[in-house]
């Protein structure tokens, strides 16, 4: 402390207004403070990241990011520095309409794909003020220091390997770092509230007969079969459905193969196809709003056509189902998980509108969802 004794001797010598002169000091000091005051985010990988300021060149390195941006902000393709332009991800039908309200999104420079080994140099060139990877994506940590110290931040968020964990928590992250939090609280209570009357209403299903399910994920009459999800991703939306997913065999994968005669052995008595528009020339099933309701039945009949098929106990009670992928992996699956609750337990919600849940997600992204992406 200051020796009081001495105070009036120090105070004589200082000029004679040092009161002006310490508040333009003050002043100045928390001046450059305030103008970079950080956004500090925690990753899904446990990382803390600070932003200067929101992010408004963001690289990402699965198209998918872009549709979760659509909820944050009336122009997503504004705020994205570079994207792997992986259409078929993306689902071609949505890619479309987003290129005719933003057709800057088809001339955005190329990144990466999280199923490519990432290019520094590449980013690095690209200037952006943020770097949004997948959960799943494995870049060096080498090249995470080549980012870094060029002064480019890097997140993880997932939308894809857990989405029931990290959906919502990735939502936030995006919402901070983008600037436009009270977007992503709005979204994410909106799901939230939808998913706790989903599991209000599954506590009643009795859980010592639960359902058997089949998802065939890319299901394709030119492929070998069966594509099924594992225990976790898709797997995670029939686990919180109160149904048992055959492909639980796939223990600790997301996805995988399973056998025909396994899928025979196991008597599924709902049945569900995934596919899409990308599955036109992989015999597969055809469903998107480019598809009239004919179109996706006779390939779903071609499906059922495959030898076994017709004898599954999900054939024989008509519990046959499709659904596009593109509902997947990003914030509209609140939808593939509603579906999955009415198709595994129709007693339990029979009164479900997944339409009606879609024209409120509709009212909250910035292009909507038309057309045809599930049926019975």
């Amino acid at each position: 402390m200051m020796d009081k004794a001495t105070f009036p001797v120090r105070a004589r010598t200082v000029p004679r207004r040092p009161i002006a002169v310490i508040s333009a000091l003050l002043i100045a000091l928390a001046m450059p403070a305030f103008a970079h005051a950080e956004i500090v985010l925690n990753d899904l990988k446990g990382r803390t990241v600070a932003l200067e300021a929101p992010a408004r060149r963001v690289v990402v390195d699965d198209g998918r990011l872009i549709l979760a941006l659509s909820f944050l902000t009336d122009d997503p393709v504004s705020l994205v520095a570079a994207w792997p332009h992986d259409v078929d991800r993306f689902g071609r039908e949505l890619y479309a309409s987003y290129r005719q309200r933003f057709p800057a999104i088809a001339t955005l420079p190329r990144s990466a794909s999280s199923a490519q080994d990432m290019i520094a140099e590449q980013i690095i060139a690209g200037n952006p003020d943020l770097v949004v990877l997948s959960l799943y994506s494995h870049p060096a940590e080498q090249q995470l220091g080549q980012l870094k110290q060029a002064g480019i931040p890097v997140i993880f968020v997932d939308f894809v390997a857990d989405p029931l964990a990290n959906s919502d928590r990735s939502l936030d992250i995006l919402g901070k770092a983008v600037g436009r939090q009270a977007e992503a609280d709005r979204v994410i209570a909106f799901r939230k509230h939808h998913k706790a009357l989903i599991s209000a209403r599954i506590a009643k299903a009795d859980r010592s007969g639960r359902p058997v399910v089949f998802m065939e994920t890319h299901a394709s009459m030119q492929e070998p079969c069966c594509n099924s999800p594992g225990t976790g991703s898709i797997g995670k939306f029939i686990e919180f459905a109160a149904a048992r997913n055959i492909g639980d065999i796939l223990a600790g994968k997301p996805s995988g193969q399973i056998s025909l005669e396994y899928v025979l052995a196991s008597k599924p008595e709902v049945y569900i196809a995934g596919g899409g528009e990308y599955m036109a020339h992989r015999g597969g099933l055809l469903i998107g709003p480019n598809y009239d309701a004919k179109q996706t039945r006779d390939s779903m009949a071609r499906l059922l056509a495959r030898p076994g098929f017709r004898t599954i106990p999900a054939a024989t009670k008509g519990a046959v189902h499709g659904l596009s992928q593109q509902i997947f992996n990003s914030p509209l699956d609140v939808l593939a998980l509603e579906l999955i609750a009415r198709w595994t337990h129709p007693e339990l919600f029979e009164d479900l509108d997944v339409e009606t849940t879609r024209g409120t997600l509709n009212s909250l992204m910035a292009v909507p969802l038309t057309g045809t992406y599930w049926t019975d």
